[in-house]
């Protein structure tokens, strides 16, 4: 795979040639590659269209290894993939990665099942990552043997260039355009900057074709694009407002798309400046819930499309919630197979479930990690949840993964399980659990 821009805007490869990300690199030369069997730090998750397995991204914040890693769950047994050998099967990526996406390739003449694109904020660059067809699934990105890294044709590093990929990349999305093409939205949290790739999904290895770059106001958090309108929403940390946006035919060949900025939508905002985290569409497409902050809460929003195709982008309700609301899942597991929204709350230690319809929460789920350490009350630890993936597991029907920081004095990381669908437990008791990485141990 080849990730260029055209000629004269080539953007520089390997993060070790920019002065700006210098540090980033250096920091981790010399470090040890985690040979872990779990994963440390996990930030976000990303199910397979099957359901058949789970892509978990873990960070390396404390820098006590080169990179991170990104590892797969099969959700059949809810245990991390590990080899013949029962070594960890992952691919290391930069030590502090964010939201990413998945593609799945079309062409069944294809050795690669998937493209994972992840951002990377330590370095300010996008690994794509090629997921194989084999089994146990395999990962590569052709990395370096020193520093663990994505190698220079699976990445794009650096804030320099006229198409850079932004200063703290925080966010990936994909849409489809009516070319053909597929459309890459990175959004980047430090400078605010909003980037616009694409690229020819039957092409194998894929070639990223830079488009346009927009400023936004910074501490953009995360994006969803919806396939009724084909408009965008971004949301920030640092303003009470949603961004949005369409995307516009260019003026040449040189420049085929543009990005069109559109009014933003105002949001009820209290005095503490943290705002916008998740967003996630209702199943129909009709509603989008964002994960709000300041206020803690849950809104959502009216997006239908009217007769010209523009959305209606109206504040229909806000649902209280737990303290530090930060990720979305929604999934239909209501009465009638109708859609309920489920909400990691960071500072609270618990996922609350809103019932959308009736515009009301309807049960906490209380992230409890039942560990057993010296000196530690196993009753009163409890994890604070962040990323979250809801999953049609094959043969098991919908499952709630769930990636959990602990709070100290525990120093463990974890993915958990939550039964969801029809004839699941009480959603208000947390010993159905299920660990599926408790540190180290798959």
């Amino acid at each position: 795979m080849i990730l260029k821009t055209p000629a004269a805007t080539r953007l520089p490869l390997l993060c070790l040639a920019l002065v700006a990300s210098v540090a980033a690199c250096d920091n981790n030369i010399g470090l040890p590659a985690d040979s872990g069997t779990g994963l440390r730090y996990p930030i976000a998750l990303v199910a397979d269209p099957s359901g058949k397995q789970v892509f978990a991204l873990g960070a390396n914040f404390d820098r006590q290894y080169r990179a991170g890693r990104m590892r797969t769950i099969d959700t059949a047994t809810d245990r991390f993939l590990v080899d013949k050998q029962g070594a960890a099967i992952a691919t290391e990526v930069p030590s502090f990665g964010g939201s990413f996406a998945l593609d799945p390739v079309a062409d069944p003449t294809s050795t690669v099942a998937f493209h994972l694109l992840v951002p990377s904020r330590d370095d300010d660059s996008l690994s794509v990552l090629d997921v194989g067809h084999a089994t146990p699934t395999t990962m590569d990105c052709n990395a370096d043997a020193l520093t663990g890294i994505c190698g220079d044709n699976h990445r794009i590093a650096g804030t320099t260039g006229v198409f850079p990929v932004g200063d703290d990349p925080i966010a990936v999305a994909l849409s489809d355009g009516p070319d053909g093409r597929r459309r890459v939205h990175i959004a980047a949290a430090n400078n605010g900057q909003l980037s616009l790739f694409d690229y020819d999904p039957k092409e194998q290895p894929i070639n990223l074709r830079a488009l346009d770059v927009v400023s936004m106001p910074a501490g953009l958090n995360s994006i969803v694009i919806s396939p009724l309108s084909q408009r965008a929403y971004v949301t920030t940390t640092r303003a009470a407002a949603i961004q949005t946006y369409r995307i516009d035919p260019g003026p040449s060949v040189d420049k085929p798309w543009l990005i069109a900025q559109e009014p933003s939508i105002v949001l009820p905002a209290s005095p503490v400046t943290d705002y916008g985290r998740g967003m996630a569409f209702s199943s129909d497409y009709s509603r989008l819930y964002v994960a709000w902050r300041s206020p803690a809460s849950l809104n959502i929003l009216d997006v239908v499309p009217d007769a010209s195709g523009v959305p209606n982008n109206r504040l229909v309700d806000t649902i209280v919630i737990g303290n530090q609301p930060s990720a979305l899942a929604v999934a239909p597991t209501g009465p009638g197979g109708r859609d309920l929204v489920y909400v990691s709350c960071y500072g609270d230690g618990a996922i609350w479930v809103v019932d959308p319809v009736e515009r009301t929460s309807i049960a906490r789920i209380p992230m409890r990690l039942g560990i057993h350490e010296p000196g530690v009350d196993a009753t009163i630890v409890r994890g604070s949840p962040f990323s979250l993936a809801a999953v049609n597991v094959p043969n098991r029907g919908w499952q709630l993964y769930a990636a959990l920081f602990s709070v100290p004095p525990v120093s463990e990381h974890h993915i958990v399980v939550v039964p969801i669908g029809a004839g699941a437990p009480n959603f208000n008791v947390a010993d159905h659990i299920v660990h599926v990485g408790i540190g180290g141990t798959p």
